[in-house]
């Protein structure tokens, strides 16, 4: 069965899964690959191969999706952490996520902030380096003669970009319980049984409407669960053909590099970039906080709040899924504009892997 059925409340769900942390990303770079030219695609596989010696089958836009996180692992732990290389690279943490508070308490915006005052509330961010990673990153590929640093690039890219269109990767809730912010629903615990730990957990893993699927070094193309993945994808991308890119992505697909950059990165709130941030803000605010019981009971010093209801979580199914798609339809243009530039810099040879 590739989609569970949300028949049940979220209580009836499992406690714990491991979503977004490995399905998610491959839904989005599953996504971005169907929506790409095969020529580009294999350009940027060509690339990532180089450093599947060591991080072996990771040489794809659907598997290098969980490069960044694979890097953080300092255990072995076969459902999430199979890497026997236990890299414990931990610096780059912040590239994942950039917190602009929201408030969880109900009312007004926070400080009367909306997504429309794009620069003020920016200045007011919690916590988060991914809108410095994201704008220097893109400088990169304008010169670098180094495979290293473009492969770098590219894999963290493919995978932060996916992480910002979670609500909470955007987003902290600001509440009398957390006046400096509830670490992206982190601390925010549900009671069980609900389909997740934590607020956090819950949006991460997708509600857990999804057949767990996690990566491994033996997940290939041949297999079911790898089967399950592209035809979930596809399945998306047929369900929300229809859907306009509020923020015109595909208006950049054929500009040149420079344009394409400015674009993205420019200092003004139109910033593609700052544009993406405010949107999944918008999602934070309006899909994770709205409706949700935020009165806290606490136990052993943390605070918990009600499993969400079942029309919490199909509003938050529908959020996830067009988030998906969203973001792997941006992401193709971005890597399209990568293959361009690995291609005229020569830094790969042929176009195939």
């Amino acid at each position: 069965m590739l989609f569970q059925t949300l028949a049940v409340g979220l209580a009836a769900l499992p406690a714990v899964v491991h979503g977004w942390w490995d399905m998610g990303h491959m839904f989005i770079g599953e996504i971005a690959t169907q929506s790409m030219a095969a020529a580009d695609v294999a350009t940027v596989h060509a690339l990532l191969v180089a450093q599947d010696d060591e991080f072996p089958n990771t040489h794809s836009i659907t598997t290098t999706a969980i490069w960044p996180d694979l890097l953080k692992c300092n255990s072995v732990v076969s459902t999430y952490c199979p890497s026997p290389l236990q890299p414990a690279l931990n610096i780059f943490d912040m590239f994942h996520f950039i917190a602009l508070p929201v408030n969880a308490s109900g009312g007004g915006a926070y400080k009367n902030l909306t997504s429309a005052d794009v620069d003020k509330l920016l200045a007011e961010k919690l916590d988060g380096g991914a809108d410095t990673f994201f704008t220097k990153a893109l400088g990169t590929f304008n010169s670098t003669q180094s495979v290293y640093a473009a492969i770098f690039v590219t894999r963290f890219y493919i995978h932060a970009f996916g992480d910002v269109h979670q609500p909470l990767h955007a987003a902290a809730g600001v509440s009398p319980t957390f006046p400096q912010g509830d670490n992206g629903g982190n601390s925010v615990y549900l009671d069980a049984p609900c389909a997740a730990p934590s607020l956090h957990g819950l949006w991460d893993g997708g509600f857990a409407h999804y057949d767990k699927i996690n990566w491994s070094p033996a997940f290939a193309p041949d297999t079911p669960s790898y089967a399950s993945l592209v035809a979930n994808a596809t399945a998306l991308l047929g369900k929300y053909a229809d859907e306009v890119d509020p923020l015109a992505f595909d208006a950049l697909l054929d500009v040149d590099y420079n344009t394409f950059v400015k674009a993205m990165a420019n200092n003004g709130p139109a910033s593609l970039l700052k544009q993406v941030f405010m949107r999944s803000y918008d999602n934070a605010h309006d899909a994770v906080y709205g409706g949700l019981n935020t009165t806290c009971t606490m136990k052993n010093g943390k605070c918990f709040v009600p499993c969400p209801s079942v029309a919490y979580s199909a509003r938050g199914v529908e959020t996830v899924e067009r988030s998906f798609v969203l973001a792997g339809r941006r992401l193709a243009v971005i890597l399209t504009q990568f293959a361009r530039q690995i291609r005229a810099l020569k830094l790969v040879h042929g176009t195939s892997y």
